[in-house]
């Protein structure tokens, strides 16, 4: 019979993808009120990579799953507990992290944009929330994460990420996870977890619209959302124009 402890056994950690949208005032104020979307990072308060930013997560325990460990980090990390999470890939090249044999699984999750707080026994020393955008200019594609000062640059050029201030291979996961959420809203529903239970049609446009980077007319998003949503006899109630039709998810 083989003997399975011949073998050598890698730690096991979970990462953290955690995309949100925020309602802002748009600096053209004809636009009003306008959808960002945001990433969740954490700045490593540990070695290795201490400073630079980096996804939350951490190890796995004996008593856990790895999605019970996912939960458990992000709640340690950033005070965010109650998402759901959809796995986006695992990596494990075997110099991805200094601390030795580490495969990481990494997980795409949504939330809102709440008030963020870490755990005192936390690696994190601090979590933010990140302006997101993407840009694709038919060679290199590139993603520009912005909070207060600190501007992150994650480039694909021909399959090659570089990624600057960020920890590990999170450049890589965090360009992995948005290629995810992206097939997640063209193909599937998953851009209603963004939504409210109730929502003016124009909301899920622009959110469709600022992850896909896609632009069409009013009438043409309709029409291409109308078995996905049915309008309700509510209106939106705080708004400076007419009041809007509010829909709900089939």
């Amino acid at each position: 019979m083989e003997k399975y402890d011949e073998y050598d056994r890698p730690s096991v950690a979970a990462d953290i993808a955690a995309f949100g949208i925020s309602t802002e005032n748009s600096e053209n104020k004809r636009l009003g009120k306008v959808k960002k979307l945001k990433l969740l990072l954490i700045r490593r308060g540990a070695e290795p990579f201490s400073g630079k930013f980096a996804l939350p997560g951490g190890f796995l325990r004996k008593d856990e799953t790895i999605e019970q460990t996912a939960q458990r980090e992000l709640t340690e990390e950033t005070g965010v507990n109650g998402t759901k999470f959809i796995s986006f890939g695992i990596y494990s090249a075997p110099d991805r992290d200094p601390r030795g044999w580490i495969i990481s699984s990494g997980y795409l999750a949504l939330l809102n944009t709440v008030a963020l707080t870490t755990a005192e026994n936390s690696d994190a020393a601090q979590a933010f929330w990140f302006d997101f955008s993407y840009s694709d200019d038919g060679g290199s594609k590139k993603i520009t994460l912005t909070s207060g000062s600190d501007k992150l640059e994650i480039i694909n050029g021909n399959g090659y990420i570089s990624a600057n201030e960020l920890a590990f291979d999170h450049g890589r996961m965090i360009f992995d996870a948005f290629m995810k959420l992206r097939d997640e809203v063209l193909y599937h529903n998953i851009v209603f977890e963004l939504l409210p239970e109730l929502f003016p049609i124009s909301d899920l446009q622009q959110i469709h619209e600022t992850i896909t980077g896609t632009k069409e007319c009013a009438a043409n998003f309709r029409r291409k959302m109308k078995d996905k949503i049915t309008e309700t006899e509510f209106f939106e109630e705080t708004t400076a124009h007419r009041p809007s039709k509010l829909y709900r998810k089939n």
